[in-house]
């Protein structure tokens, strides 16, 4: 993702890379009961995380050794219990950041397919979550779209509190962000 991608009043601040993101992976493989690709990823690239009052967007791209790679990373989002390992993924993720917070609700919907997107976003994910932290119960929303190219694999996470971030904001990212990947 880039500064163009986005309307005006987005403000970008170097991403934070999470050292646990290759543990998640490997966890949400695992209970899918894929095959880990992590092993061939050859480089990994992260966006600014842009912000505009609670609301922020981020992007990643990694490059694989392999389309079929690729390809089985993307399989991932067909399993019937990708919904339920997501969900685990996430309460062990907020466990960890937001101790003291408690999960009233959480509901994950992962949808294999374009989507009506380009036809190289093979999958998208939103989750909902409603959390009480020292007394205040608000609801965040979490989308993440998952791109692919020649032996390239991106995500576009979107993420707000109250709502979700609007599609006149994510269908422009998520298609500028594509294009990119197709060319690979």
């Amino acid at each position: 993702m880039q500064p163009g991608d986005l309307p005006t009043g987005w403000t970008g601040k170097p991403a934070q890379p999470d050292p646990a993101a290759d543990a998640y992976q490997a966890a949400l493989v695992s209970c899918v009961g894929g095959r880990n690709t992590n092993p061939d990823r050859v480089a990994q690239v992260q966006s600014p995380d842009y912000s505009q009052g609670q609301a922020t967007i981020s992007s990643s791209a990694k490059a694989m050794k392999s389309p079929s790679d690729v390809a089985a990373d993307a399989q991932l989002l067909s399993s019937p219990k990708i919904n339920d390992c997501y969900a685990t993924l996430i309460r062990t993720e907020l466990a960890k950041s937001a101790a003291g917070a408690t999960i009233n609700s959480l509901t994950v919907t992962v949808t294999p397919g374009t989507g009506g997107a380009p036809a190289n976003v093979v999958g998208t994910a939103a989750a909902q979550i409603s959390l009480t932290a020292q007394g205040q119960t608000a609801t965040a929303f979490i989308d993440a779209t998952f791109i692919t190219g020649p032996s390239i694999e991106a995500e576009v996470d979107f993420q707000n509190v109250g709502a979700p971030i609007p599609a006149d904001v994510r269908i422009p990212v998520i298609a500028n962000v594509a294009a990119r990947a197709a060319q690979g």
